[in-house]
């Protein structure tokens, strides 16, 4: 046997590239992927790589996380792959590396994943409706499927909002969400439903006594200040939905829906998606009771001490108790296994087979671990119900679980502490109070009580109106997907996210081929991916008319709702381009404190498995879900989102300082860049490579 000699290649930038695309088997796409270094840090899950795809000699960036090539560098990369592959006669899954300008071969294979059939792309039409639309980027990262906009994310969540704004009185139509060109869009609907420039300010009183619909809003708006409405729906949700919802969530998990024949298992889809209906509707609802009182009490600091809303939200700190919840489990498994030295050993190094292993390992410490998966896991990871969910990846929550032995994260030691800074906030409060009126301070102990009572449903609600039914129906529906692929309905159980929920219950009981209907679903998908939309489409509105008119209930109404929907999406701020010439991004603050450490840039749940113990998270946004990574990161950043959104409430809860709405903080960093993220002052400072 010949000993092989090879020279070793100092690279500046390495990687991987396929000369077809390996997800939809476009021949026509090559995709290359690339990081900073060695190509070390791509295989062994280190780094997060630029990715690019290359098509008729274009080169376009779907992440760029590492900062490693430009497109001119994809495009020589790609045509690499392309020359290898005319060679071998197959298509090539590459490995490369660059030195200086030197581009170099380091090993090639066939694709052996590649589909039996590319797809082929279906042109989507970009279809504007009238009026002012803004990309909803912070719940709605890629485009939504079929079956997403059927069962929740379509007409449900827009009748759902319609309902809301109309129980409250509120002077809008609603907040409307639309697919323009497969992208989720939304705008404030004024009253009517069209655009117009507002009424000068003389005829707002004329128009409040005289045009119909006005005076029955502005009715109803009074109504719902004076009979509490929002202080009646929180407690609804307390003594009412939150049991109920747990009760229909027990049964629906405990169905084997193996067992089922056919019409049981419409039946039990059935069942499963009214959940989701019912919670959906019930979401909404308590963000129209949210609206008023949080707001209420951020005006009332605002007003009598001067409060920003990061000095307001630190009277609510800690009250989330759903969020944590799965972290307290996680640390009490964590001390479980800190005794078992054969779970030890099996975390030291976690891989997909280790859930399986486990069993064998120790049986005990397995069952205690299923019961953790069953109780936290069985919820979707984002809201796309095509997506898997936590219980589907148990190789992740093994992850989380080896991070606690190294850290030992103490989530009820953080409580205590939370709890403090909380009392010394409130603490701060009534001194400063002490000086105003009586009125005053019972305004205040007034605001103060209604929010305790209000902000833990902002959170909690989530899980279980939304995540947990959401996957409950994901698994009856690949569960229908599976019969319909032994019959050759389908050509993959996940077909069915690619049709609405009636046409997959159609397809249950008629027996028809769906395969042509769901390819050329997956086209639309492809193009719609490969075609972005912009940040927006339509006019600005202007201005909103002027409220001094209007009876004091509805006027305060529309100004906390306004004040609201800005701290959850932060729109304006989360649209734009930061210059990447510069030693610090700007962001909104959303949870205090310094933290210095490398970035690893997560663009979504498919890189969990890159984030380290003590990295700085940075990603376009995190669904509630998100929370189980929390204990291990030690900063997070986000593109998108405001105060009030999922990342920064949840980052409060576990003291993990945190900036929002930087715009593109995911293109600008890089993994393993060393960075300081100040949650008190909203900035991020690069450190040096």
């Amino acid at each position: 046997m010949a000993v092989l000699i090879l020279p070793m290649v100092h690279a500046d930038a390495a990687g991987v590239a396929f000369s077809a695309d390996p997800i939809n088997g476009d021949r026509g796409t090559a995709v290359v992927d690339a990081v900073r270094g060695l190509g070390e840090r791509l295989v062994s899950g280190l780094a997060s790589p630029d990715e690019w795809a290359v098509c008729g000699g274009e080169a376009r960036p779907r992440a760029e996380p590492e900062g490693a090539i430009d497109a001119a560098m994809a495009t020589r990369v790609a045509e690499l792959a392309r020359r290898v592959e005319r060679y071998r006669g197959t298509p090539q899954d590459i490995e490369w590396a660059l030195a200086d300008s030197d581009l170099v071969l380091l090993q090639a294979r066939p694709i052996t994943t590649l589909p039996d059939q590319p797809v082929e792309q279906v042109p989507v039409p970009v279809e504007v409706p009238p009026g002012f639309w803004e990309r909803e980027a912070s719940h709605a990262l890629k485009p939504w499927t079929p079956m997403s906009l059927s069962v929740a994310l379509g007409e449900p969540r827009n009748k759902a909002i319609r309902r809301m704004f109309g129980e409250f009185g509120l002077l809008a139509d609603t907040l409307e969400f639309a697919q323009i060109g497969g992208w989720d869009y939304s705008r404030l609907v004024p009253l009517g439903g069209k655009d117009r420039r507002p009424p000068p300010a003389f005829l707002m009183p004329l128009m409040v006594r005289l045009v119909p619909i006005m005076r029955r809003r502005v009715a109803d708006a009074v109504a719902a200040i004076r009979s509490d409405k929002a202080g009646r729906l929180v407690e609804q949700w307390y003594d009412e939905w939150h049991p109920q919802l747990d009760a229909r969530k027990a049964e629906l998990r405990e169905v084997v829906l193996e067992a089922l024949d056919d019409p049981a298992l419409d039946a039990d889809i059935g069942r499963a998606a009214e959940l989701l209906g019912w919670g959906t509707e019930i979401h909404f609802t308590l963000h129209g009771a949210l609206v008023p009182i949080l707001a209420d009490l951020a005006f009332t600091c605002q007003e009598q001490l001067g409060w920003s809303d990061q000095e307001f939200l630190a009277l609510l700190a800690g009250l989330s108790s759903t969020s944590t919840q799965p972290a307290h489990r996680l640390a009490e498994l964590g001390r479980l296994a800190a005794e078992r030295p054969a779970v030890c050993a099996l975390l030291d190094r976690v891989d997909r087979g280790n859930a399986d292993r486990l069993a064998t390992a120790d049986p005990e410490f397995a069952e205690v671990f299923a019961g953790y998966q069953r109780d936290f896991s069985i919820r979707a990871v984002r809201y796309e119900i095509a997506d898997p969910s936590l219980a589907e990846t148990p190789e992740l929550t093994l992850r989380l679980l080896a991070d606690q032995l190294r850290r030992g994260n103490d989530p009820s030691a953080e409580a205590v502490t939370l709890a403090e800074h909380r009392s010394v906030a409130v603490d701060r409060a009534r001194a400063a109070l002490s000086r105003h009126s009586t009125a005053e301070r019972e305004r205040f102990e007034q605001a103060l009580s209604r929010a305790e009572r209000a902000y833990p449903v902002r959170e909690d609600n989530e899980f279980f109106t939304v995540s947990v039914p959401l996957a409950l129906l994901r698994y009856r529906l690949l569960e229908l997907g599976r019969r319909l692929v032994a019959r050759e309905q389908f050509a993959k159980p996940d077909d069915v996210f690619f049709l609405t929920l009636d046409e997959a219950r159609s397809a249950l009981r008629d027996g028809e081929d769906r395969r042509e209907l769901v390819a050329r679903r997956r086209g639309e998908r492809a193009f719609i991916e490969q075609h972005p939309g912009p940040p927006t489409y339509g006019k600005p509105p202007g201005p909103p008319p002027s409220l001094d008119a209007l009876p004091p209930e509805p006027r305060f109404l529309m100004k906390a709702l306004v004040w609201y929907i800005d701290r959850v999406f932060e729109a304006t701020a989360a649209n734009r381009e930061q210059r990447p010439d510069g030693d610090a991004l700007e962001g909104i603050a959303a949870s205090p404190g310094r933290f210095t450490g490398p970035v690893r840039v997560i663009m979504d749940e498919s890189r969990f498995d890159r984030l380290r113990s003590g990295d700085v998270m940075v990603c376009p946004i995190t669904s509630p879900v998100w929370s189980v990574l929390f204990p291990s990161v030690g900063a997070l950043v986000t593109d998108t989102g405001g105060v009030l959104s999922h990342p920064a409430i949840i980052a409060r809860e576990y003291r993990v300082p945190a900036v929002v709405a930087t715009g593109n903080a995911t293109g600008l960093l890089h993994d393993d860049q060393m960075v300081t993220v100040d949650g008190t002052a909203g900035r991020i400072e690069v450190g040096p490579e």
